[in-house]
């Protein structure tokens, strides 16, 4: 049994943050306008540890003597041989909030036996991710209480986690990709949702990520034929880290789609959409995630459960590919292919979007996924319509447009009537693309009242505004411009089914 208090005592290779990094600062000293200016032009030599000249190397500042009540022992299932957890009370509060509330944002499955579950037996293991898991739950509980002494705990956990991330992304040989991977999963959850992350800051990690994957991650998921020093990992890795490894990886994939919307980066995105057989190889060996790592424990019936959601997760990854094909119509000219491929994925998942139709009064879950995902599927057309007319009537629009914008309302407002609160952020850039395209008065509204705030209001407030003074519609580029402005980007939420 070891302890959270224990993780930093004889760490003499750490790094003093400065105050206020809660902010994903850390970074931000290599944004645009610094004497020093970290450049995102392509073409410059790309020094993604730059950063560790911002900081001093010496023990990391979060101490844990911080608490007078004791500690309490958190044990978790026989699972990746996890040993008992010592951690003071508050730290057990917010893993427990992680488990039973915050991981319900990223999942529709039984948290229990989903993969943020394994997240947290890995925390166990090593205090890379358990420092900023706690951070992110931390985060989340201050949010919730307002109590001051939460986010302390939120920015200490935070400090003693990237201090981490940085030892552990220097090192030449270092044998932690995994957790390496899973903590850059964390930061984008950090930086994606009210710490007003800088735009520099996440275009910053979006190259430190992909150019992490290209070095490390792609010979170890067989993504680069050339890479043969990890062309056959041993065998512990390659069944079941391997498949650990490529779920994280496709997550990280649809945070990049949704981050390069609001041109925050798309790095990944971009190196994987260059073959996205890729993609394909990568989903394929993450679907056994859950049984390999939960291995006996894991019940039939959440076994027949992922079975049952395998096609409707295939529409989400291929979702994901038209997503980032239309965010790169800034640099490449709009073709008639990208409607075909839409056509095309209609018609291969005809009988999933006809029984999605139906409005059944109790849902499985594969139809509730299919929801959320047909949501994004109807936007992205709606996106990719937006980018590619030159009918300057905001009336006209095509029968296909017509019909994903009412599917997309009428998924929208099914979901609104069940009242599935935890998941209502899946909706806002779904949402944000109708209330945009939609001339029903009475739709804008109703949209309009779901952002109770939050920049997506802020933004479609100003469109519609323009819109209406113009009679014309505010292209693509200008909208995702005026998203990716101030700190508070909108998150556009793909990932987490």
């Amino acid at each position: 049994m070891w302890s959270m208090h224990e993780w930093t005592t004889n760490m003499g290779h750490g790094f003093i943050l400065p105050e206020g990094s809660f902010n994903l600062e850390t970074f931000d000293g290599l944004t645009p306008g610094n004497k020093d200016t970290y450049t995102t032009n392509p073409s410059s030599p790309f020094q993604p540890l730059r950063a560790l000249d911002l900081v001093g190397r010496d023990n990391v500042v979060f101490q844990d003597d911080y608490y007078a009540q004791g500690c309490v022992t958190l044990h978790f299932p026989n699972l990746r041989h996890s040993s008992p957890l010592k951690l003071s009370p508050s730290e057990k509060r917010a893993v427990e909030h992680y488990e039973k509330k915050l991981s319900l944002k990223f999942t529709t499955k039984n948290p229990t036996w989903s993969t943020q579950q394994i997240y947290i037996c890995l925390g166990a293991q090593g205090p890379l991710i358990m420092h900023l898991l706690l951070a992110i739950s931390f985060r989340d509980l201050f949010f919730k209480d307002k109590d001051n002494e939460l986010h302390d705990l939120a920015q200490k956990h935070f400090r003693a986690g990237i201090g981490r991330l940085l030892t552990a992304i220097s090192e030449e040989e270092t044998p932690h990709h995994l957790s390496i991977m899973a903590a850059f999963w964390f930061l984008y959850m950090l930086g994606s949702s009210q710490i007003h992350a800088g735009i520099g800051t996440m275009m910053l990690l979006s190259r430190v990520v992909c150019d992490y994957v290209q070095k490390h991650v792609a010979g170890l998921l067989d993504l680069d034929p050339l890479n043969k020093r990890h062309a056959n990992p041993p065998l512990p890795f390659h069944l079941r880290d391997q498949s650990l490894l490529a779920r994280v990886t496709v997550w990280m994939f649809y945070a990049y789609v949704g981050f390069c919307f609001c041109y925050r980066g798309g790095d990944l995105a971009r190196y994987l959409c260059i073959n996205t057989k890729n993609i394909s190889k990568i989903v394929d060996m993450g679907r056994a995630v859950l049984a390999l790592n939960f291995d006996r424990e894991y019940p039939p019936d959440q076994a027949a459960d992922d079975t049952q959601n395998l096609e409707v997760l295939d529409l989400l990854w291929k979702s994901a590919i038209m997503c980032q094909l239309v965010n790169d119509l800034d640099q490449n000219i709009p073709s008639d292919e990208i409607e075909q491929q839409f056509c095309e994925l209609e018609q291969t998942y005809s009988s999933i979007i006809e029984l999605a139709a139906m409005d059944l009064e109790t849902r499985p879950r594969f139809l509730i996924n299919t929801d959320w995902i047909l949501s994004y599927f109807y936007a992205i057309r709606i996106y990719h319509f937006r980018y590619t007319t030159q009918n300057e009537d905001r009336n006209a629009r095509p029968k296909i447009v017509k019909r994903a914008l009412k599917s997309l309302l009428d998924i929208a407002q099914r979901i609104f009537a069940k009242g599935d609160e935890e998941h209502y952020e899946r909706l806002h850039w779904p949402l944000f693309m109708a209330g945009i395209e939609t001339t029903d008065a009475i739709h804008r509204e109703w949209i309009l009242e779901k952002f109770s705030s939050g920049k997506f209001k802020t933004v479609l407030e100003k469109v519609l505004k323009i819109q209406h003074l113009s009679g014309t519609r505010v292209h693509m580029s200008l909208v995702r411009e005026m998203c990716s402005k101030e700190g508070d980007a909108p998150r556009v939420t793909f990932l987490g089914f």
